[in-house]
């Protein structure tokens, strides 16, 4: 019997210390996930679960398929066509050319594409012909603004008060139009235009600007669902299918590149593929085979040493020491205006109103900092001595610009 009591003493100690870890869950305060997804199958208040099962209610009877695939690929659906319907859900539509002339090509075969999306690729705008802003300060998922409002146009629409929700505003609205093209369907909180639609042959293009306004969050609060059944209304309940499609909801987001790389297309084709894969198997066992040394080792030589630091610091110290502030100014300066130049390819030459805007919309910069800071460069050029709590002040005020942006 002795010999059972270590296990049974281990048995114990895990069911207390498990009875202790559920209590203290129960006793802990239930946080909500504010992460914005934007998925169909996230329950979570900023997913789209809530706009799924809505969507089989405005259009009771149709199928409605899901797919996270490029247009290229949408199997789902048939591509040529007509009276179908496609939502595309994305928080950046980095689309390339190709992938948006296929769009194009589906709503001009008598089709509908509904695009939600807070920021577009360079391609995307310039086929849309339209300008957007949005928050430069604001980062995905962290949302500074006040809580969204939504309207729509009075002539278009039976309910167009303003619809509001408590939660995240993370929007972005038109700023430019092709009016031969666009129609405006709603507007944002303030008036700007953040629902349009264009014209594709006898098809539509319906572009929205609000993701959060299709969130379970937005449409579960009072009567939100109404703005969902309106603003789908648009769309005939006649249609022969639908798909709800989320690839750019998966797709990388990195790159400014046009179009795919050659290796990403080749990658589509399966003999290829795992071709490529079979041979880089081989490859690689063929190393590991190989990896007796047949040699001797190689002496390790030390990593040559980069003085450019030193050296700018000795530099420093004489200027400080020599009481010669402004220079030592002057020189900070110089590489503050370098740094401008190759990192955000803005002219330094004149440091007007004009420079400084720009430079706070490209880096994020605070406004109200980063005019004092330009000021005091200028009045270094042809300004008296500065004294050392001046030149202290001006090399905090760079620190925080390097470090904040």
């Amino acid at each position: 019997m002795k010999r059972f009591w270590p296990y049974l003493v281990i048995v114990a100690a895990v069911l207390l210390l498990g009875t202790l870890l559920v209590s203290s869950s129960k006793k802990r305060p239930r946080e909500m996930d504010e992460r914005i997804t934007l998925k169909k199958a996230d329950k979570i208040p900023y997913g789209t679960a809530a706009a799924k099962d809505l969507l089989t209610s405005v259009f009771p009877g149709k199928p409605v398929y899901y797919n996270k695939k490029e247009p290229e690929l949408w199997d789902s659906i048939n591509r040529w066509g007509t009276n179908q319907a496609v939502f595309i859900i994305a928080d950046y539509l980095n689309a390339y050319d190709d992938e948006l002339e296929r769009i194009f090509d589906f709503a001009q075969g008598g089709n509908y594409v509904f695009i939600i999306a807070k920021n577009f690729s360079g391609a995307a705008l310039k086929e849309f012909g339209f300008q957007i802003y949005y928050n430069p300060f604001e980062e995905f998922g962290n949302d500074p603004g006040d809580s969204l409002g939504v309207r729509l146009e009075p002539s278009y629409f039976k309910q167009s008060g303003l619809f509001l929700y408590p939660g995240k505003k993370y929007e972005s609205y038109f700023t430019a139009l092709d009016t031969s093209k666009s129609i405006v369907l709603g507007r944002n909180q303030q008036g700007w235009p953040n629902f349009i639609q264009m014209n594709a042959g006898t098809g539509r293009v319906f572009i929205h600007t609000a993701p959060l306004a299709f969130s379970n969050y937005f449409l579960l609060h009072k009567d939100n669902h109404q703005y969902f059944e309106q603003v789908l209304g648009l769309i005939p309940s006649t249609v022969d299918q639908i798909l709800w499609n989320e690839y750019y909801l998966v797709k990388p987001k990195g790159g400014n590149q046009d179009e795919p790389g050659w290796l990403h297309v080749l990658m589509q084709y399966p003999p290829f593929k795992w071709g490529l894969l079979t041979g880089l198997f081989a490859l690689c066992l063929f190393v590991l085979l190989n990896m007796r040394r047949k040699q001797r080792m190689i002496p390790e030589m030390p990593k040559p040493k980069n003085d450019s630091l030193d050296f700018i610091k000795t530099m420093g110290r004489l200027y400080y020491h020599q009481k010669d502030h402004r220079n030592l100014a002057v020189k900070m300066g110089s590489y503050f205006l370098d740094h401008v130049r190759s990192r955000y390819k803005l002219g330094t030459v004149t440091l007007d109103e004009t420079f400084i805007n720009t430079l706070h919309y490209k880096s994020g910069y605070p406004l109200n900092e980063l005019k004092p800071l330009v000021s005091f460069i200028q009045f270094l050029k042809d300004g008296p001595a500065i004294s050392e709590r001046q030149l202290a002040s001006f090399h905090k005020q760079l620190e925080l610009f390097y470090q904040k942006t």
